[in-house]
C-alpha cells in the first residue's frame, strides 16, 4: 500500500543523511520505490505552492520521478550529488507559472544553502487552515477508496499537505496512514456508519490534538527560546524515563531541543534526519534500554513509529531505591554550590530530580514550582544560612500540595464535562471564553471551545486519575498558546494581551483568573444577525449544536456579565420557539415572526 512504501522512504531519506552516500537521490529512490518517493515529493512541492492544483503537481512528481531513474542508471550525472531538498526546489522552479503565481521567482534564482533558507522563509508565510472538518474520512468516499486507493490517498496527501505547509512531512504521512486505516476498515464493514461515526472523531481528535501540539512547540520556541523547550522536554521524558540517569537523560534532551528549530522553521529534510540520528542514538544505548521497558518496547516498532510511540508511551516504573519525595531543603547546600557555578545546570538537575518522582504532575506546574526555587536560589545562595533561608522563601511552595490541588480542580472539570451531555460542556466553554474575550470572531471561539471540549473528553476518559493533569494541562495550555499567537491583543484586549506575556507556565493562570471584560463595547443589537430559521429542524445534533453556541456567543458579547440563570432561561425559550415552530406547518413564516420576539425578549432579560 502507498503508505507503506511512504514508511520506507523517510527511512531512506534520514538514513543516507547519515551515511552521507555520494548519490543520496538514488539510495532513496531504491528503497523507497515508485510510490514512496512520489508521495514524498508530493508533500513537499504541495507544501511550498499552496495555489497549485493536484494536475499542476502531476509533471513536477513525475520529473522528480525521472531525476530519481536516471541516479539510478549506469551513468548518473553529477547532479545525482544533490541533496534531495535540492531535487524538490529544482522541480518547483523548473514551472516558470508555478514560481511566479507562488512568488518564488526570488529563491529560485539562488542556489545551494541560500536557496534553501529561501524557500523554508517562503513556507512560513503560507496561511495556514485549521479547520479539519474537510479531511475527515466518511462512508461516501468508500466507493472511490475502493476503485483506486493509490489516487485516493495521494489526493489526501495533496490536500493536507498543501492546508498545513509547517507541518513535518513524517506527521502528515503518520496521519495519511491512520486516514487510510479508517477507510480500509470501515469501508468493508456491513455497518459503515456506525463504523465511521466512531472512528471520524477519533481521527477528528488525533489531528487536531497533533497539530495544535506542534503548534504550541514551535510558538514556544520562538517567543521563550531553547530554555523553555529544554525544560519541557527534561521533565517529559524525566517522568517517562525514570531508570534513566541525569547525564543519559541531559544527553537525549540536547539532541531533541536541537530538532526544534530546523522542524518549526519549516527546513523539513533536516528535520527528519535529526529526528531520525536522535532515535538511532537513543534506542543504539543498550545501556538505557537494558533499564527501560517501555523505551526497550518503542525501539523495536518501525523507524518512523518509534519517535511517536515514545511520546505516547506511559512512565516506566520508577527506581526502587528513590526517594520519595525529594527533599530540595536537605539538599540545598548542594544545589547552590552548583546554582552559583552554572545555574541553568543546577536547575536542569533540579527539573530531573522532581520530574522522575513526579509522573503525575504536569509540566507547567513543575515549571511554576521551579521558578518559585529560582527565585529563592537568586536570593539565598550567597547568605550565610542558605537552608533556612530557601524554606523561608518557598514557604507554601510545596510541590505535592501543587500537584495535588490542580488534579482536584481537572478532576471537577471531568465530573463537569461528564454530566453536560450533547455539546453543553462546549456551550459552557464559548460562554466563558466569550466573557473574557468578547473581541474575537466566532469562528475563533467555536473553535476553541470545541477543541477544549475535545481535550477534556479525551484526558477525562484515556487518563482517569492520576495522570489526567499532564494530559490535560498539557493540552489547554496548548490552545492557549495558539490564542495568545494568532492575534495582538495589546491593541484591543490588554488583559488578554499581559496573560500572553507572561511567563510560560503563568499563561494559563492567569487566564483562568480573568473576569468577564466589561469595557468592552458591544454591538448594535440586531435580530437579524440572530440566524434563527427551518434549518433549527435538523436533528443533525453538531449542526444545532453551532447555531446554539452562536446564540450564546452573541449574547454574551451584549453583556459579559449575564448571569447562568438568565443564560439558562433564554436557552429554554430557544427550545420552546424552537420545538413550536418545527411543528408548525408554515416553518419558515414562524420562526420570521417568533425569532425576533426570543432576542427581544433575551435583550430585555439582561438589560440590554
Amino acid at each position: 500500500m502507498l503508505w507503506l512504501d511512504v514508511w520506507s522512504l523517510l527511512v531512506l531519506l534520514t538514513v543516507s543523511a547519515s551515511a552521507q552516500s555520494p548519490n543520496q537521490i538514488c539510495t532513496v529512490f531504491t528503497e523507497a520505490k515508485k510510490d514512496g518517493f512520489e508521495a514524498m515529493a508530493l508533500v513537499g512541492l504541495a507544501q511550498n505552492l499552496p495555489d497549485s492544483s493536484l494536475d499542476d503537481m502531476v509533471h513536477l512528481v513525475k520529473q522528480a520521478f525521472s531525476m530519481g531513474v536516471q541516479c539510478c542508471s549506469d551513468e548518473p550525472t553529477e547532479d545525482c550529488n544533490r541533496d534531495v531538498a535540492d531535487l524538490f526546489q529544482s522541480a518547483v522552479c523548473s514551472s516558470e507559472t508555478l514560481v511566479e503565481s507562488s512568488n518564488l521567482t526570488h529563491c529560485c534564482e539562488m542556489i545551494g544553502s541560500e536557496r534553501t533558507d529561501c524557500f523554508v522563509d517562503h513556507k512560513a508565510k503560507i496561511p495556514r487552515d485549521l479547520s479539519f472538518t474537510s479531511e475527515l474520512p466518511n462512508a461516501e468516499q468508500c466507493d472511490e477508496f475502493k476503485q483506486d486507493r493509490k489516487n485516493f490517498i495521494q489526493r489526501f496527501i495533496f490536500r493536507f499537505s498543501k492546508r498545513n505547509p509547517m507541518l513535518p512531512p513524517h506527521v502528515i504521512l503518520a496521519l495519511t496512514k491512520a486516514y487510510g486505516e479508517v477507510l480500509a476498515t470501515c469501508c468493508g464493514r456491513a455497518d459503515v456508519q456506525a463504523c465511521f461515526q466512531t472512528k471520524k472523531s477519533t481521527f477528528q481528535y488525533t489531528v487536531r490534538n497533533r497539530v495544535t501540539e506542534l503548534k504550541a512547540l514551535c510558538i514556544i520556541q520562538n517567543k521563550y527560546g531553547d530554555r523553555i523547550i529544554k525544560a519541557k522536554k527534561m521533565i517529559q521524558y524525566s517522568q517517562k524515563l525514570p531508570q534513566a540517569s541525569f547525564e543519559e537523560m541531559s544527553g537525549i534532551v540536547d539532541k531533541i531541543v536541537m530538532t526544534t528549530v530546523p522542524c518549526c522553521s519549516g527546513d523539513m529534510i533536516t528535520c527528519m534526519k535529526q529526528r531520525k540520528i536522535l532515535m538511532d542514538e537513543v534506542c543504539g544505548n543498550q545501556s538505557v534500554l537494558s533499564r527501560v521497558a517501555g523505551l526497550k518496547t518503542c525501539c523495536k516498532e518501525h523507524a518512523i513509529d518509534r519517535g511517536s510511540c515514545v511520546e505516547a508511551m506511559k512512565p516506566d516504573a520508577k527506581p526502587h531505591n528513590l526517594s520519595e519525595p525529594y527533599n530540595l531543603h536537605a539538599n540545598t547546600a548542594a544545589i547552590c554550590g552548583s546554582f552559583t557555578k552554572n545555574p541553568d545546570r543546577a536547575l536542569t538537575k533540579l527539573t530531573y530530580e522532581v520530574s522522575v518522582r513526579h509522573p503525575e504532575a504536569s509540566q507547567q506546574v513543575v515549571l511554576r514550582f521551579l521558578k518559585e526555587a529560582e527565585q529563592a536560589f537568586l536570593h539565598c545562595c550567597h547568605t550565610e544560612n542558605q537552608t533556612e533561608c530557601v524554606r523561608n522563601a518557598m514557604t507554601g511552595s510545596d510541590i505535592t500540595q501543587k500537584i495535588t490541588e490542580d488534579i482536584e480542580y481537572h478532576k471537577k472539570m471531568c465530573a463537569t464535562e461528564a454530566a453536560l451531555k450533547d455539546g453543553n460542556f462546549e456551550e459552557n466553554m464559548i460562554v466563558y471564553y466569550t466573557r473574557i474575550m468578547p473581541q474575537a470572531s466566532f469562528s475563533q471561539l467555536h473553535m476553541v471551545s470545541e477543541t477544549v471540549a475535545d481535550v477534556f473528553h479525551g484526558c477525562c476518559k484515556d487518563e482517569p486519575g492520576q495522570f489526567i493533569l499532564p494530559c490535560a494541562e498539557e493540552k489547554s495550555t496548548n490552545i492557549l498558546d495558539g490564542i495568545c499567537n494568532d492575534y495582538d491583543y495589546s491593541s484591543f484586549n490588554r488583559r488578554i494581551a499581559h496573560c500572553c506575556n507572561q511567563s510560560y507556565p503563568m499563561r494559563r493562570p492567569c487566564i483562568l483568573a480573568l473576569r468577564p471584560d466589561t469595557e468592552f463595547i458591544p454591538p448594535t443589537l440586531d435580530a437579524n444577525n440572530f440566524h434563527l430559521g427551518p434549518e433549527l429542524c435538523t436533528e443533525i445534533r453538531k449542526d444545532l449544536l453551532v447555531t446554539e453556541k452562536k446564540l450564546l456567543y452573541d449574547l454574551v458579547r451584549q453583556k459579559t456579565t449575564v448571569t447562568e440563570d438568565q443564560l439558562k432561561t433564554i436557552i429554554l425559550m430557544y427550545h420552546v420557539m424552537k420545538v413550536s415552530c418545527c411543528a408548525a406547518e408554515d416553518k419558515a413564516g414562524c420562526f420570521t415572526k417568533e425569532a425576533p420576539k426570543l432576542v427581544s425578549e433575551s435583550a430585555k432579560l439582561i438589560n440590554v
